[in-house]
């Protein structure tokens, strides 16, 4: 968005604060500076080149950019680029990122993830039966299994069910011994000419080992090589798909046969496979599939596309994790049954971390944890 078109959908706001009802981070802080209507008013600083405070820039970066806000607009504004496109001025102001942004950015370019986890544990997921068979990037194929930082390393079962499915299936495909990370973080951060630095090193890494077709087990790693992308690289061409969507087809194409588990759960919904989904939403295939495996899917909201985010997106968790606890944990008093499941590794962490934090009882599970169970071999 060009700054003309920016302040002139600020402009357009009428204070009518229908987006403060949805907003996420402003219902569990009361604060003006955390809201939708709020955040507009910092924006409108920064492009009208007026300083901000250390709390407006706060403000702007506990945004979990979930875009919950741009649906319910009555003026159709863009809340959500808006706020994004603030933090890539503020960025180009040397304003931020902030501190914590500055050291993950660090630790992805030196370790190539965002977790600061060792690079030379990032197969121990990898299940030892396929250890000795595994080619790699060696394997003729030009379809990869893209696990992300989340998979690899903070919800390794998530990569190990995706990837005993597929390979159950006789799906075509192949992993990466080094794989890299996607760059979203960055790109969240506001620090673009760094992102799109790591999109074409990337991009050019997958055209050399002959990569056409993407699958991703990460909400975040969707968004980013489906939506972000072909923003800014040339003649990019792979077909990216989430693993939920590569199940569905293979199950309606009975390939997959589940049986049931009989149990109830609550689904939940990520925000980038869902509103922020362009090319989805991937709202009917998790749940089609879950209820395959004889699971009773309960909802956490009437619509599919109200549905909050989990409380982490955006980098939230490293810049007020109070903020993340809050929510997930207004999330849980909505669920009545114990376990959750969602199609995203990072709402997998942030629910279980909310768990802990306020001794809940409840159980997370990726999807594809159900859908290994329930296999019928």
């Amino acid at each position: 968005m060009d700054n003309n078109n920016i302040l002139q959908e600020i402009y357009a706001c009428k204070d009518c604060k229908t987006c403060m009802d949805y907003c996420d981070t402003f219902m569990v802080s009361n604060d003006l500076l955390k809201s939708p209507n709020g955040r507009l008013k910092i924006a409108e600083k920064i492009f009208t080149n007026k300083e901000i405070s250390e709390e407006e820039t706060i403000g702007l970066y506990t945004c979990t950019l979930c875009a919950e806000c741009d649906l319910v607009c009555e003026q159709n504004i863009s809340i959500s680029k808006i706020i994004y496109s603030s933090k890539i001025k503020l960025v180009e102001q040397n304003k931020a990122p902030l501190a914590i942004h500055k050291k993950i950015i660090k630790d992805i370019m030196e370790k190539d993830n965002s977790v600061n986890g060792n690079p030379g544990e990032r197969l121990e997921w990898l299940p030892e039966e396929f250890r000795d068979e595994e080619l790699y990037e060696d394997k003729e194929s030009d379809t990869l299994l893209f696990l992300g930082c989340m998979s690899s390393f903070r919800v390794k079962e998530s990569a190990i069910t995706a990837y005993k499915i597929l390979k159950k299936c006789n799906y075509d495909f192949k992993i990466f011994k080094n794989e890299p990370c996607c760059g979203e973080y960055i790109y969240s951060a506001g620090d673009i000419n760094l992102a799109k630095k790591v999109f074409q090193i990337n991009s050019e890494l997958f055209k050399s080992k002959g990569i056409k077709n993407l699958i991703v087990t990460c909400g975040g790693c969707l968004y980013a090589f489906d939506q972000v992308y072909p923003l800014y690289i040339k003649d990019y061409k792979i077909k990216v798909r989430h693993i939920v969507d590569v199940i569905y087809e293979l199950e309606s194409q009975n390939k997959i046969d589940l049986i049931p588990l009989n149990k109830s759960i609550t689904y939940h919904d990520p925000c980038r496979l869902g509103r922020k989904y362009n090319n989805g939403p991937l709202y009917l295939e998790p749940r089609a599939l879950l209820e395959k495996c004889g699971l009773d899917v309960k909802e956490i909201a009437q619509n599919h596309s109200e549905c909050p985010c989990c409380g982490a997106g955006s980098g939230i968790r490293g810049v007020d994790s109070s903020i993340s606890i809050k929510i997930g944990k207004k999330i849980f008093e909505k669920v009545e049954t114990k376990e959750i499941a969602s199609s995203c590794p990072l709402c997998v962490f942030n629910f279980r971390y909310v768990n802990y934090k306020t001794q809940s009882e409840k159980e997370i599970k990726y999807i594809t944890d159900y859908i290994l169970e329930a296999y019928k071999n």
